[in-house]
């Protein structure tokens, strides 16, 4: 077991601690000064799709209709495939968001539309392919709070589902600690889109979702290490466990990250080169839930679960 211990995870956990911390109050900071950016989806605004002839400049659109707007706009080009009797045909499509608390009026609408127009931009406005979605704030706000709910439940499941099958390992304290961590991970990927300004949108509650189901995965791999090395090195203090359980069990939390990275970052690929900007979005998110959720498996959740673990058993041994 001496050969496994080459590096004492247990005896630098305030290392690992620090490091979230510093990471979480960076983001905080950032939140604080510049806020958080709502995609239409949450916020409420208005989401054109208008078709064009050949590939277009989204950012150049964007700063044209910003000025004419005076509103933040987001644009994204995508391509579009649609088949019929055999037939396939590509279509270009410019999507237009524009967050706000009221939607476009007709005339704001008719604006964009002139205004891409006279700027040259090669749009089809009498395409059947066209679309124009409004949405009011307060079904912005009432998906954004589905979706964290989401969340909270997922994480409540959770906390019950280990509490149950670790009760080994003091379970209501190891689920405790692998819901933090798991908030953990969420609170770096919010900090991530608040730090490059990226816009918070379905997607990114779905991802969540992913990370979490992901990361308890690591997480559990590591718990029933800890679990079976407790039967098996009762001589041996927790911390010696836990170092060894975390070492036993790296190389396939490594080659689980390695190989999920490899694919997610394949489609980004793919998504960027065909200008696929939801799926980019998703993607990003994983990539970023991949390492964090790693991170808090490894480093986080077995280090808080002995912290917590060592504070109990003094406890007891004081009283």
């Amino acid at each position: 077991m001496t050969t496994m211990m080459k590096f004492d995870f247990v005896g630098n956990r305030k290392i690992f601690f620090s490091i979230s911390i510093i990471f979480l109050l960076a983001f905080l900071v950032l939140y604080i000064v510049n806020g958080a950016v709502l995609d239409v989806t949450f916020r409420g605004g208005t989401r054109m799709s208008i078709e064009c002839g050949q590939m277009v400049d989204a950012n150049l659109a964007a700063v044209k209709l910003e000025q004419v707007l005076n509103k933040k706009v987001s644009t994204s080009v995508m391509e579009t495939v649609s088949g019929n009797q055999g037939t396939t045909k590509k279509s270009i499509m410019l999507r237009i968001d524009v967050a706000s608390e009221n939607p476009l009026t007709h005339d704001e609408e008719k604006l964009v539309r002139d205004t891409l127009v006279n700027e040259g931009f090669p749009v089809i406005l009498d395409s059947p392919n066209n679309e124009v979605a409004s949405i009011e704030p307060s079904i912005g706000r009432e998906t954004l709070k589905r979706g964290l709910l989401a969340v909270l439940i997922s994480s409540v499941l959770i906390l019950f589902y280990i509490a149950w099958r670790f009760s080994i390992m003091s379970g209501f304290s190891a689920a405790v600690c692998a819901v933090i961590a798991l908030l953990h991970d969420c609170a770096l990927m919010l900090g991530v889109y608040v730090a490059f300004r990226i816009p918070f949108n379905d997607v990114f509650i779905a991802a969540i979702l992913t990370i979490i189901g992901y990361s308890i995965n690591n997480t559990i791999i590591i718990y029933d290490r800890i679990r079976e090395n407790a039967r098996i090195m009762q001589k041996s203090d927790m911390a010696t466990i836990v170092n060894v359980s975390v070492w036993q069990t790296l190389a396939r939390t490594i080659n689980t990250t390695v190989t999920t990275l490899i694919a997610v970052v394949t489609l980004y690929i793919f998504a960027a080169a065909n200008n696929i900007t939801s799926l980019m979005g998703f993607n990003l998110s994983l990539m970023v839930g991949c390492i964090v959720g790693t991170y808090s498996s490894v480093f986080i959740a077995p280090n808080l679960w002995h912290s917590l673990r060592s504070r109990r058993m003094k406890a007891k041994t004081s009283g």
